[in-house]
């Protein structure tokens, strides 16, 4: 058998390193390869697994010494769109899963600028790597069709993270859109709030935010309403946002010149915290019967154990280890044919999927 190369654009951070050392346990035959911009980094997270280690700067990729048809793999920002591009340009199959809605929609347009891509291109943006996608859409096909999906978020404050991971905040009170009834309205971030059960975790007022699971699952599962909704597992933080959102000042607070107070609120990360999402599903049964199902998500691991694992979930589907093979083109990563799939793949790593 041919080895198959993945290339980790990210590879030290706190995601790339879990996804390195999974990848390393679930696919031992892989050449793998850790790329970053500080080449001592990435050699010290690459000697432990037996891993190639290469100084990669995503804002000026140099893919030329990559093997042909090696896997690229983005898990830091491509806020440029450059480390696309020099895999389009190399012919490469390309993952990303860090980008928000319109930067999904941007690198759509990079890739749409430049004709039909010779390998797969991936998006897997959505919350946790499209984890939450893949299951809503698993718990989806018990339905004939699909009215609503509500997705509510509990995030853990004191759960291990990278700086990338809190960049969404930025763009909190940024409008939005979201499929309600059919059409598109513009929402704005940590508004309408909704309390929220997560089991364990308790009930939690949770608020609007803009993730690319609202722009993909309605063409996805044909469901006329898609919602996601978030809250820290620290109340007094949630609604510490919620007014400076509501009252404007969040956005006075904008641009770089105030980034490391805003990143300062919300990015204290700890030793580690389980992540919890719940999925509530509304749709009718092949009889017409309304049916009501909601599905706990929780990770002990964290946030960043289960974006790994969604990461994982789509490097294997590149390398056609799970289901078929991806064919050239655009593929998103919530799209994937069979989601129990990905299902079975996560709860063997450890996730719990229950209802």
């Amino acid at each position: 058998m041919q080895t198959k190369t993945v290339i980790l654009a990210g590879g030290a951070g706190v995601v790339g390193c879990q996804v390195a050392a999974i990848l390393r346990r679930r696919q031992p035959d892989l050449r793998l390869v850790l790329a970053g911009r500080r080449l001592d980094a990435v050699q010290a997270a690459a000697a432990p697994l037996e891993a190639e280690a290469i100084r990669l700067n995503i804002d000026a990729p140099d893919l030329s010494g990559a093997s042909r048809g090696a896997i690229i793999v983005g898990l830091a920002n491509d806020l440029n769109d450059r480390l696309l591009t020099a895999a389009l340009d190399a012919g490469s199959p390309y993952l990303d899963v860090t980008r928000w809605t319109s930067a999904q929609k941007q690198a759509l347009t990079t890739v749409s600028a430049q004709g039909r891509p010779a390998a797969p291109v991936v998006f897997a943006s959505s919350w946790m790597a499209s984890t939450i996608g893949l299951i809503a859409r698993d718990a989806a096909r018990e339905l004939a069709s699909v009215e609503r999906i509500d997705i509510g978020v509990l995030f853990g404050l004191a759960d291990r993270a990278g700086p990338n991971s809190v960049a969404y905040m930025d763009r909190i009170s940024t409008p939005f859109l979201t499929m309600e009834d059919g059409v598109w309205r513009e929402r704005r971030g940590f508004r309408d709030g909704q309390v929220r059960d997560f089991g364990e975790g308790g009930p939690h007022r949770l608020y609007r935010f803009d993730t690319p699971d609202q722009a993909n699952l309605p063409a996805l599962t044909g469901a006329r309403t898609v919602e996601a909704r978030i809250a820290f597992d620290g109340q007094i933080e949630t609604r510490l946002v919620h007014v400076l959102v509501a009252s404007g000042v969040w956005k006075a607070l904008s641009g770089p010149r105030f980034e490391k107070l805003r990143r300062s609120m919300l990015y204290n990360p700890g030793e580690g915290a389980a992540h919890r999402v719940r999925i509530e599903l509304e749709g009718r049964d092949a009889q017409g019967e309304t049916i009501r199902q909601t599905v706990q998500v929780v990770d002990p691991e964290g946030q960043t154990h289960l974006t790994a694992l969604g990461a994982v979930v789509q490097i294997e589907r590149l390398l056609g280890r799970l289901g078929p093979a991806l064919e050239p083109g655009v593929h998103l990563g919530e799209a994937m044919p069979d989601p129990a799939l990905a299902t079975a793949l996560l709860k063997s790593e450890g996730v719990c999927i229950s209802g």
